[in-house]
């Protein structure tokens, strides 16, 4: 996550999710995989911001989109967001990330740190900028603190937390796609997880992969069923993971 992608469409869609996981009960915490790119900020990425206007949204979480509205009046940070009290008593983790190539940072500390700041929650939202780590990708170069790793995602699973992550989708066709997750969803750590996912279709199509532990599985089932029976279901739908 980076700032300048605040309050942009993608924004919409996730926190109207976490919203509606909210409201159901489970106490949600939040890894921005915050990073800073200033070489990044010459591109339009994170200007898509129409949707405040755009009356197929206004349906669909008033509140929300009322609130959103201060992208528009001000800096577009992720403070602004923790700020707004968007998601009622989330727990938040914001401690930049930076890339493998980094030899100063050391990335398991920094995860370790949010385990311990996120631990009160039930279900932990992670949002790096691009998804789950690619076989392209090194954990030592200097564009992985564009990825989740594996193995923070199965540690937060082991530590008893649901987890919830951001997938940006690649132009292949979704079979083929899907099967980038397989290596993960096959781990034995995960053996007993639940599995569920939602894409969220607008222009650029973001997918949420949930791997949920049995506990959660039926309240999380409630919330994703809220979205699709409602408004959202002209931007949502469910990914058959």
């Amino acid at each position: 996550m980076q700032d300048r992608y605040v309050g942009d469409v993608g924004d919409s869609g996730k926190l109207g999710l976490l919203r509606s996981i909210s409201k159901v009960g489970l106490r949600v915490g939040i890894n921005w995989y915050y990073t800073h790119k200033p070489e990044e900020h010459k591109n339009a990425d994170g200007k898509h911001i129409g949707y405040l206007n755009d009356d197929s949204f206004k349906g669909c979480d008033y509140e929300l989109l009322k609130s959103l509205d201060i992208i528009t009046k001000g800096t577009r940070s992720v403070e602004v967001l923790e700020n707004a009290n968007l998601i009622p008593n989330a727990y938040y983790y914001k401690r930049i990330l930076k890339p493998g190539s980094d030899k100063n940072f050391i990335r398991t500390e920094w995860h370790s740190k949010s385990m311990e700041e996120l631990s009160k929650s039930d279900i932990i939202f992670c949002d790096p900028d691009n998804g789950l780590i690619k076989k392209s990708v090194s954990r030592n170069s200097n564009k992985s603190d564009k990825y989740i790793l594996h193995d923070e995602l199965i540690s937060y699973y082991q530590a008893g937390k649901s987890v919830v992550f951001y997938n940006h989708r690649s132009r292949e066709q979704e079979q083929l796609y899907l099967k980038r997750f397989q290596p993960l969803i096959h781990r034995s750590e995960l053996a007993g997880a639940n599995w569920r996912g939602l894409k969220f279709i607008r222009g650029t199509i973001r997918d949420y992969i949930f791997i949920l532990q049995p506990k959660h599985t039926k309240t999380v089932d409630i919330a994703i069923s809220n979205m699709i029976e409602s408004n959202w279901h002209k931007h949502f739908s469910v990914l058959n993971i």
